[in-house]
Formats: structure tokens, C-alpha cells, sequence
């Protein structure tokens, strides 16, 4: 080497060491904090915030595809909100591995449905359930969609890789992104949220919502939940229909949306029938359980749409994963 070589070699050895420290030094950051609970057991933030998590309950498609990258789990409870505000993997109980995780995605779309099962199929779970409701079949669009490449092998590979060093993580790795949430309750590792009773101005304003929002049924939606069972096609999967209150069934009724309901029902049976996947119907599972939005959560529903771990018990039950009461 030229002796006028010398210090820009060493120069660029400077530079690159001072660059894999930065890079190691935002990867430490990022894994110690652990914003999305895909590192550690007990991340640091758990002890401020006891589980309560904005950054979870604003980022729960990025937060669940990360999580259900890494967690391990041989079975997969698979749906919307309704499976995580619902089925306590703490209450699977029968004819069940050990390794429960709750895969529920908040506002999740039936074309989401086939990215969530590629992710779940590529960590090989030995068994999975599908929670579907209407709301998947009937919801134009969300404002932020699952992305379609955590499809691919290489899609999946970038998302690690970004939990790690992308440029969310590190502005992610904080305090004041996890504090401050409006909602209360907390989250588990298993991926199911704790929450509250909520009070009766919160359950009517949710009733005004799903009144404003509730659209008619998609029959283009389907075309999501066939190629999600393609690729859930190596695992056991258990299909089923989310138990509805009488509340929603009265918004449902009201905006003349009932037969789009039935509809909506009988091409999913047709549908699941076709490819050897029997479906449950758990819908008329909150029936004894009367709601009134005006007068607040009850132990059965938080409100019109989310069922609690009552009800939920129930699912589990009719899914064989719980074993029935007095047994």
C-alpha cells in the first residue's frame, strides 16, 4: 500500500466502525425498549404503563404481523377485534397445545385475510382457528392496509429487519410513543387485551358508529378468504361465525341490511364447504345475553360488536379447545 493510501484506509475503517457502532447502538435501543413486544418477555415500558400500550392499540396491524412473526405458538387464533377482546388464550384449556397466540387484528378485511394466514402458516403452527364476521365482507377499505409482502418470504424478511433498524422502530423506542392512550385495559403476550367495562356514553357512541359505517355485503370479498385458506391448507383450521348481540342485529335490521347478512352467511359456508372446511355458526352464541348500548358494557358485550371472554368461553368450547363447565 502507497503511503498516500494509508490514512484514507484508515479513514474509511474509522467510518466504518463508526457506523456499525451507530447501527448497534439504535438496534440495542430498539430491542431493549421493545415498542411492539416482539423481543423481550417483559419490556421495559410494561412497568410504566402495566400493559396499556397506545403504540399497540393505534399500530395493531404492524404490532400483530411482528408479533406473530416471532412469538412462538402452535395454535393461532385468527379474526378481528371480536378474537382479541373475546378468546383468552388463558382459557384454552382442552385438546390444545400449550403455545396459544391471539392473532386478532383490529378492523381486519377479508382482503387482509391471506396475508395474516401467510404469516401464521410460515411459522407452522400445528393448528389455527378463523373468527369471521360480516364486518370483514362489508367494509370498503381501512385506512392502513396489512402489507401484501409479508406474503413472501423476502417481505417478511424486511419487516424483521425493519422492526430492528427501519425508521418507525427507533422514533417507536419510547416512552411517550407507548403512554397516553385513551383506551383502557392492557395487553397480554398472547396477544389478547384485557379491557374494561365500558361506560354507557362510549357503548352509544359505538352503536352511532356502527350505524353510520355498516355497509352492505361484497361479494368480491370472498375471493380473500378462499386464498386465505389455500394458504392456512397445511394446517388444522377450524372456521367459524362470530357470535353477534342483539344490538347489532338491530342496526342491521334498521339500515335493511339483514338479508345482505344471510347472503353473506350461506357464500361463506358454500365457499368453505367447497374447499372440505366445515364452518361453525356461533352467531346466535349472544343471544342470552341481551345489550342495551344505552346503558354500557355488560359482562357478556363491551359493546355492539366485541363479545367478552363470557361469551368467549363459549366459542372456545364449541371450537374444542376449552373443556366445558362441570368437566
Amino acid at each position: 500500500m502507497l503511503a498516500s493510501e494509508a490514512p484514507a484506509h484508515r479513514f474509511l475503517m474509522l467510518t466504518a466502525a463508526f457506523l456499525a457502532l451507530l447501527v448497534a447502538g439504535v438496534a440495542g435501543r430498539v430491542i431493549w425498549f421493545d415498542a411492539y413486544w416482539i423481543f423481550r418477555q417483559d419490556p421495559p415500558w410494561r412497568q410504566e404503563t402495566g400493559g396499556n400500550s397506545r403504540l399497540l392499540d393505534r399500530q395493531t396491524r404492524r404490532a400483530k404481523a411482528l408479533q406473530a412473526l416471532t412469538r412462538p405458538y402452535d395454535l393461532a387464533l385468527i379474526g378481528s377485534s371480536t378474537v382479541y377482546h373475546g378468546l383468552d388464550p388463558a382459557d384454552v384449556t382442552a385438546f390444545a397445545p400449550d403455545r396459544v397466540f391471539n392473532a386478532g387484528i383490529s378492523a381486519i378485511i377479508a382482503t387482509e385475510l391471506p396475508v395474516i394466514a401467510a404469516v401464521v402458516a410460515s411459522r407452522a403452527p400445528a393448528r389455527a382457528t378463523l373468527g369471521l364476521d360480516y364486518y370483514m365482507f362489508s367494509r370498503p377499505s381501512v385506512p392502513v392496509h396489512l402489507d401484501g409482502a409479508l406474503a413472501t418470504p423476502s417481505g417478511r424478511l424486511t419487516a424483521l429487519m425493519g422492526s430492528v433498524l427501519g425508521r418507525y422502530a427507533l422514533a417507536d423506542s419510547r416512552l411517550a410513543a407507548v403512554t397516553g392512550g385513551d383506551d383502557p385495559g392492557a395487553w397480554t403476550r398472547e396477544g389478547y387485551r384485557v379491557t374494561p367495562p365500558l361506560p354507557a356514553a362510549l357503548t352509544l357512541e359505538n352503536d352511532a358508529t356502527r350505524r353510520r359505517t355498516t355497509a352492505p355485503f361484497r361479494p368480491e370479498t370472498l375471493a380473500g378468504l378462499d386464498l386465505a385458506l389455500e394458504r392456512l391448507s397445511g394446517l388444522d383450521v377450524t372456521i367459524y361465525l362470530s357470535p353477534v348481540s342483539d344490538a347489532q342485529g338491530r342496526v342491521l335490521a334498521d339500515l335493511g341490511l339483514a338479508g345482505d347478512v344471510s347472503r353473506w352467511r350461506e357464500a361463506v359456508m358454500r365457499l368453505c364447504a367447497a374447499r372440505g372446511r366445515p364452518v361453525l355458526d356461533l352467531t346466535g352464541l349472544g343471544q342470552p345475553y341481551p345489550f342495551d348500548p344505552a346503558k354500557g358494557s355488560t359482562p357478556a358485550w363491551l359493546d355492539n360488536l366485541h363479545y367478552t371472554p363470557l361469551i368467549g368461553r363459549q366459542v372456545l368450547e364449541r371450537l374444542g379447545l376449552r373443556r366445558p363447565a362441570g368437566r
